[in-house]
């Protein structure tokens, strides 16, 4: 799917001129692709296939930009990434799944923004290093995640990431990520507690991440309305 995905955009050489346009749509589409697997009801696509998508995503960047990595070197720039910019991804990937367990209905529409903006940024970071030719500084690449997360935020388009597009290129990645195949080692998330269907206990769950950052304060605030209309 993710190969799909990358030939679709891609296609032949692009010329020199075209390359950013190219490399933009891919990281565009890739993001929303990412988004739509959060959107999932079932707790843990987040973990099964974004690791595909960003893997894929980089790979394409590699080719546009005539570096022709393979997908493990890949899979070893996108946690080269996350660890440079002070975030990661597994944690962030596993929050989100607990959230859909404690915060059903609610966990994927609050986790989908933070992945769509995650994967743009990592594709702007990528995008810096093939172009550079890998001469980017730990500095230089936080600067850049960083700016990229906040324009993500901001774009980000609800509708695009549940279009039949998004899905299906979500559905491609679960299915390639629950094959085995993407290189990151990530950790089954934990068994939820029984309790975490109690309103409190979603509330609790709903500050936490807000507190770490995962989510934006209005969406704390939409969501937590929303909650303490069930008490």
């Amino acid at each position: 799917m993710v190969q799909q995905l990358i030939d679709d955009i891609i296609g032949r050489r692009v010329a020199p001129s075209a390359c950013e346009a190219s490399a933009s749509r891919l990281i565009d589409t890739c993001g929303y692709a990412a988004a739509a697997a959060t959107l999932f009801p079932i707790p843990g696509t987040e973990i099964i296939a974004v690791m595909p998508i960003h893997v894929g995503m980089v790979v394409g960047l590699s080719q546009l930009y005539d570096a022709e990595i393979t997908r493990d070197s890949a899979a070893d720039l996108v946690l080269r990434i996350g660890a440079t910019v002070g975030t990661s991804l597994v944690t962030s990937r596993a929050a989100i799944t607990l959230a859909k367990v404690a915060l059903p209905g609610i966990g994927g529409l609050i986790g989908a923004p933070l992945i769509f903006a995650t994967t743009i940024a990592i594709g702007a970071v990528a995008r810096a290093f093939f172009d550079q030719d890998g001469d980017v500084s730990s500095e230089e690449m936080r600067t850049i995640y960083k700016e990229a997360v906040k324009r993500a935020r901001r774009s980000y388009d609800p509708k695009r990431a549940q279009s039949e597009a998004a899905r299906d290129q979500a559905q491609g990645a679960s299915a390639e990520g629950a094959a085995g195949t993407e290189k990151a080692e990530d950790p089954q998330p934990p068994a939820p507690a029984k309790e975490s269907q109690d309103p409190v206990s979603r509330l609790h769950m709903l500050k936490a991440m807000r507190d770490a950052d995962l989510i934006e304060p209005e969406e704390y605030e939409t969501t937590k309305r929303r909650i303490l209309r069930t008490l």
